[in-house]
């Protein structure tokens, strides 16, 4: 007698889970971009109320904005760094060294005064990229070397004193409002379209995303390197020629520990210091941040010891933010 042998079945599929449409879902990425104007809004206030009418004064809110043309500038040229996922610590000295040049050569022509500072920038700079990108020397090493021999130059130029600048002319004006905005201004606009709309831009987030994707890609990666840290020169360069007509002086003590601003300002403005990602919005917002921080800092009386040590906080927390720990296997 035969037994009845069951069909097999199959299982019925799972009913999927209909998509809520409706609320808007933000993105972890997109909620970091607020971050920064949130911090910038908070701090505005925070300095407001506990500073009142010197805070608010015309003339207070001006030396913040001059404060940060010079921070933003240079810290352009360090966002293209990070975002190549690199690190440049020479631009305080070459900062320093740019605006005594300045001053030196500002009474025979400022215009060729101008230029040499900005050669000197872009000299240094490319000393820092050729170095790291041929030598596979760490960039962290390379640029703590230049910070040390640009710090050097400019002493023995200057022979350790100021030199005064001259109060007329394009030296005279270009550190002053309304000129020192406008630079700021056209300079903002130049950088970010060479960001974000180049074919070097998209270089620089490709090699800093996966250097190894991208040299398949057929990206040159040394070039890149090397164009990078030029420009970085470049910037800190102009910087230091902006720096030093706002001062009235080229001081070889300008730009001690501004490298560490600079870093705080593009890291604040959501650029990971792993690098392939980065805005130059959020480098100038950063830069405000930074300013309008030292301002209200000192406004509050708070002394230079302090300050480092709530700016060394404010970069922690900058840093732990916007790290994208998916790039890094073990941490160290």
């Amino acid at each position: 007698m035969n037994t009845p042998t069951s069909t097999p079945t199959t299982a019925a599929p799972a009913a999927s889970k209909p998509l809520v449409s409706g609320a808007p879902r933000f993105r972890a990425p997109q909620i970091k971009q607020l971050v920064p104007f949130a911090a910038l809004i908070l701090l505005f206030g925070f300095f407001a109320l506990n500073n009142g009418q010197m805070f608010y004064a015309t003339s207070n809110l001006m030396v913040i904005l001059q404060q940060t043309v010079v921070l933003a500038v240079v810290a352009y040229g360090m966002t293209f760094v990070i975002v190549s996922g690199s690190i440049d610590l020479s631009v305080g000295s070459i900062v320093a060294l740019a605006g005594v040049v300045t001053a030196t050569m500002a009474e025979q022509n400022q215009l060729v005064a101008i230029v040499a500072a900005l050669l000197v920038g872009l000299i240094a700079g490319l000393i820092n990229g050729t170095v790291f990108a041929f030598g596979k020397i760490p960039s962290f090493i390379v640029t703590l070397g230049m910070l040390q021999v640009g710090r050097g130059l400019t002493l023995v130029i200057s022979d350790g004193a100021a030199k005064p600048m001259p109060f007329e002319g394009v030296l005279g004006n270009i550190g002053l409002m309304p000129w020192i905005l406008v630079v700021g201004i056209i300079i903002t606009i130049v950088v970010g379209v060479l960001f974000q709309f180049t074919i070097f831009g998209r270089r620089v987030r490709a090699l800093g995303g996966n250097e190894r994707v991208a040299n398949l890609a057929g990206v040159p990666a040394r070039r890149v390197k090397v164009a990078v840290f030029a420009f970085s020169g470049l910037m800190a360069g102009i910087g230091g020629v902006i720096l030093a007509s706002r001062l009235g002086t080229g001081s070889p003590t300008a730009g001690m520990g501004f490298e560490l601003d600079v870093i705080a300002a593009v890291v604040i403005g959501g650029t990971p210091l792993t690098g392939g990602l980065g805005r130059i919005s959020g480098t100038l917002v950063g830069a405000v941040i930074i300013a309008m921080l030292s301002n209200g800092l000192v406004l509050m009386g708070v002394d230079d010891a302090a300050q480092q040590i709530i700016k060394g906080i404010v970069l922690a927390a900058a840093v732990f933010i916007s790290l994208e720990r998916g790039k890094i296997g073990i941490i160290k």
